[in-house]
C-alpha cells in the first residue's frame, strides 16, 4: 500500500467485548486514506481472536508483552507512516466524521501540531451517561496545560513532525504517560495545542481495580509534578494549588462514575482543601458536589431516580444545543 495520510494508532489489553466496536469506528470513518496499527498488550482473552476476525487491507495487528500503553503507543510510532498520527484505546469508539474534521483543521491552520476534541461519556454496553468531558475551544498554554487534564488522547490527531519531535512515552510511568507527553509537548510547541469543542468520541467507562490504579496515578502525577518544577519552577508553583486541586476533582469524578463512593469523597475533599476559593467558581464543582451529597445522605433508590433525572436533562440540552 502506497504511504497513507493518517496513522491510527489503537492500543489493548483484554478488551474482547469492546474492540471489534472500537476498530470498526476507525475504518468506517468518512476519512479513508488511513492505517490502523492495533498494539495488543498482551491481552489474556479473546481480544486477538476478534481483531484477526477484520478483515481489511488497512488494518495491522502487532503484538506485545503486557508492558502497558505507553509501550505500546511508542511500538505504532515506530511503525506508523502518514503524516499525521491519531491515537485511541481499543474499548472506546469514534464519530464517523472525527477523523475528516481534524484533518482538515490541521490542513487549514499550519500553526497547530495537534488538535483535539471532546468525548461524550457512557457505560460499558455503550448507553449514554449525558456526560461530555474533556471539552475546550482554543489553544492551550503551559498555564492551561498545567492546571486543565483536557486533552483527550483518543480524540487527538498529531503532525508527525511534532511526535518526531517531543519524542516517545515515557515508558518509566506507571500511569499519566499522557499528562507528561502533553507536558513536554506544550513546553516545545507552546502555540501548537488546539482545542475544539465538538464532541468526535465516545468514552467508554469500565469498572476495574479502582484503589490500584488511584494510587498509582496519584504517585505517577507527583512524579511528572516534580520533573516539571525542574523544567519550569516558575510556571508551576504560580498554579501548584490549581492543579492539585483540579487533579484531585477529577480524580473523585472518576470514583464517582464507577460508584466507589468512600474513594470520591476523600478525593473531593482533598481538592477543596487545595484551592477551595478556585474551585467554587467552577460550575463543575458543584456539580459533583451535590452528586456526592445526593449519594451519600439520600437512599439508594431516590438518588439513582435523581441521577437518572439528571442525565436526561444533561442529554436532553445536548440535543437542543446539535439541534440549533
Amino acid at each position: 500500500m502506497p504511504d497513507p495520510r493518517v496513522s491510527v494508532l489503537a492500543t489493548g489489553y483484554n478488551v474482547e467485548p469492546y474492540v471489534r466496536e472500537a476498530l470498526d469506528s476507525v475504518l468506517s470513518q468518512s476519512w479513508t486514506d488511513l492505517e490502523l496499527i492495533v498494539i495488543d498488550d498482551g491481552s489474556t482473552d479473546g481480544t486477538v481472536r476478534e481483531i484477526e476476525r477484520i478483515h481489511d487491507r488497512r488494518l495491522l495487528l502487532l503484538r506485545q508483552e503486557h508492558l502497558r500503553v505507553a509501550a505500546g503507543r511508542n511500538l505504532g510510532l515506530r511503525r506508523a507512516r502518514g503524516i499525521y498520527i491519531a491515537l485511541m484505546d481499543g474499548d472506546d469508539v469514534w464519530l464517523q466524521h472525527k477523523l475528516e474534521q481534524d484533518v482538515a483543521y490541521l490542513d487549514d491552520h499550519p500553526e497547530a501540531s495537534l488538535i483535539f476534541s471532546a468525548m461524550r461519556m457512557v457505560d460499558e454496553k455503550g448507553r449514554d451517561l449525558g456526560r461530555t468531558i474533556r471539552r475546550w475551544s482554543g489553544v492551550l498554554t503551559l498555564r492551561d496545560v498545567l492546571i486543565e487534564d483536557v486533552i483527550g488522547s483518543d480524540t487527538v490527531l498529531m503532525r508527525r513532525e511534532f511526535c518526531e519531535r517531543v519524542g516517545y512515552f515515557d515508558e518509566d510511568l506507571e500511569a499519566c504517560q499522557d499528562s507528561d507527553y502533553w507536558l513536554r509537548a506544550v513546553l516545545v510547541y507552546p502555540r501548537g495545542l488546539h482545542g475544539s469543542s465538538r464532541v468526535s468520541a465516545l468514552y467508554r467507562g469500565r469498572p476495574g481495580q479502582l484503589t490500584q490504579d488511584q494510587e498509582q496515578q496519584e504517585r505517577m502525577w507527583h512524579r511528572i509534578m516534580a520533573k516539571v518544577r525542574l523544567q519550569c519552577p516558575e510556571e508551576l508553583a504560580a498554579v501548584k494549588d490549581l492543579s492539585q486541586a483540579n487533579f484531585y476533582r477529577g480524580m473523585a469524578a472518576v470514583a464517582y462514575e464507577k460508584g466507589a463512593l468512600p474513594f470520591a469523597l476523600e478525593r473531593f475533599r482533598r481538592a477543596m482543601g487545595c484551592a477551595p476559593g478556585f474551585l467554587l467558581k467552577d460550575r463543575r464543582t458543584w456539580l459533583l458536589g451535590s452528586a456526592l451529597l445526593s449519594a451519600y445522605f439520600l437512599p439508594r433508590g431516590v438518588h439513582q431516580r435523581l441521577e437518572m433525572w439528571a442525565r436526561k436533562a444533561r442529554g436532553a440540552r445536548m440535543g437542543l444545543r446539535r439541534a440549533v
